[in-house]
């Protein structure tokens, strides 16, 4: 019966895992969609309509265009996928080490609900589990810990392979965490507003830049 219990487990895990994919997947191509169709508008309309009064050449366009697509690329403003990968910089000085031993029974583990991205090295080693609803940040479950931490004591189950976030990590004077860290005395007011569970939703579409240049009310209608 356990084994049934935690098949059952990891099935809805893996369920909820790709019904976040599927929103990430549909939201992303929605809106990149809905953008490129307004861009295509507009500028296919103001061509024509240059052409017929005479104001611009063709054949002049068509560098114009060149040379704007490669200033685009060389200032890297072309659009992309909403993907994030973490950089780590250079080691710095290591903060003071804190008594987890001693502050768990009262944070419990709050640090293991913070959200971060992986490394490109981190993602490639397929140790630590990605958020296929939001590539590539740390997964976590319903509960909002990460998906490996370990029930009951709150320990990490890829702890050898974990992220380097988490090797340098310390909630020392994490304001987040702590209101007071000499007294533990813990921010709950903020872990209780930001560090709860959530079930997978779609993202709030981006209104582009041409659409509120061709309707100045599309951002009144949307407040």
């Amino acid at each position: 019966m356990n084994i049934e219990n935690e098949n059952a487990e990891e099935v809805a895990r893996l369920s909820r895992q790709a019904e976040r994919g599927q929103l990430f997947t549909h939201t992303e191509l929605s809106q990149h969609a809905s953008r490129i169709n307004e861009v295509e508008a507009f500028l296919y309309g103001m061509i024509e309509l240059m052409v017929k009064k005479g104001q611009i050449v063709p054949e002049e366009l068509q560098q114009a265009v060149g040379d704007i697509r490669r200033e685009i690329r060389s200032k890297e403003e072309e659009v992309r996928p909403n993907l994030a990968l973490r950089f780590d910089p250079p080691d710095e000085q290591p903060a003071p080490a804190v008594n987890c031993a001693e502050r768990l029974h009262i944070c419990k583990a709050a640090c293991c609900k913070l959200d971060f991205a992986l490394s490109r090295e981190e993602v490639e080693g397929g140790k630590v589990k990605w958020d296929l609803g939001r590539p590539y940040y740390i997964r976590h479950e319903n509960s909002g810990y990460c998906s490996h931490v370990r029930e009951g004591d709150c320990g990490c189950k890829v702890y050898a392979d974990r992220p380097q976030v988490c090797r340098k990590y310390t909630c020392y004077k994490d304001s987040r965490i702590w209101k007071d860290f000499e007294k533990m005395e813990l921010n709950a007011e903020w872990l209780e507003a930001n560090l709860q569970g959530t079930r997978p939703r779609m993202t709030e579409a981006r209104m582009s830049k041409v659409a509120v240049e061709i309707d100045p009310s599309a951002e009144e209608k949307k407040s």
